[in-house]
């Protein structure tokens, strides 16, 4: 990311949460990040477009931390998903996630308000996806349900725990009690055949892209590439899933090699994850 486009980020998450969203005026970003105001609107066009640009900055560290995490482990391990599910939360708690996600919650603004929905979705998908890693394609009608119910679960444990006391909330504990409750709940599921929620509820379900399809997908992402030895590590991935039958030991030693640079982008990384998830 731009530099400046990054300090004047970082100047409205702290106003953000020592003032509010709606208290915080485009005026004090300025004086906080000790900038012009044509300096701002050279990369916002908007108070809102900022708070979103904030918003998408601290999901894509979550996905690299997940991505990260995932990285020499088999997809369909509970607790690499017990330990991604505790990423978010994590994340959530350091950058004081929960005020943000209130303002656009209590926001009149449109743009905000779709954005919100758009996340929410987002996790919904990711959370219904890996579902599907740990339990097979059969769990998949009832995958969407379980990451709700699962997502739901998180907020309010959490919270009846801070009720009910000072102590420090055993994150780890508690996301794996969740996939505990889950993998119960997903075996009881697959025999009765009950659900309340359609996995098509949201669209755009269906299976994972096939590898040629990743490979292509690939190709496209490394020719915009200005890094040349990240470029050509692309590539090298992109060869390696389109051949005939790809070498899983290099495909997964690249990913992991890909995993740790930091210059790799939103879409890079969704596309990293999505060939990890196919290799399982």
């Amino acid at each position: 990311m731009n530099p400046k486009k990054q300090q004047i980020i970082q100047a409205a998450h702290r106003l953000f949460i020592q003032k509010g969203y709606n208290a915080s005026s485009i005026q004090d970003i300025l004086d906080e990040a000790g900038i012009s105001k044509g300096t701002f609107y050279n990369y916002f066009t908007s108070k809102s477009e900022c708070l979103v640009a904030l918003m998408e900055s601290i999901s894509e560290d979550i996905r690299t931390a997940r991505i990260a995490a995932a990285f020499g482990h088999s997809p369909s391990d509970t607790g690499l998903f017990a330990r991604q599910l505790a990423i978010r939360i994590r994340m959530n708690h350091e950058k004081n996630l929960f005020s943000l996600y209130e303002s656009i919650f209590y926001s009149q603004d449109e743009e905000l308000k779709a954005f919100g929905k758009s996340q929410y979705i987002a996790e919904l998908r990711w959370l219904s996806n890996r579902i599907v890693d740990m339990f097979g394609e059969e769990a998949r009608p009832y995958a969407l349900e379980h990451a709700a119910m699962a997502n739901g679960a998180l907020q309010q444990l959490m919270h009846v725990w801070r009720l009910g006391t000072d102590e420090q909330l055993p994150l780890d504990e508690l996301t794996h009690y969740i996939v505990l409750r889950m993998r119960q709940a997903v075996e009881i599921q697959l025999k009765d055949g009950k659900r309340f929620l359609s996995e098509r509820l949201l669209e755009r379900g269906g299976k994972l892209p096939s590898l040629s399809d990743s490979a292509k997908e690939l190709q496209a992402l490394a020719a915009a590439v200005d890094d040349p030895d990240l470029q050509q590590l692309i590539a090298f991935l992109a060869d390696e899933l389109a051949a005939e039958q790809p070498r899983k030991a290099i495909v997964k030693s690249v990913l992991t090699t890909l995993g740790k640079m930091p210059e790799t982008g939103t879409d890079l990384q969704l596309s990293l994850e999505q060939v990890w998830r196919q290799m399982k």
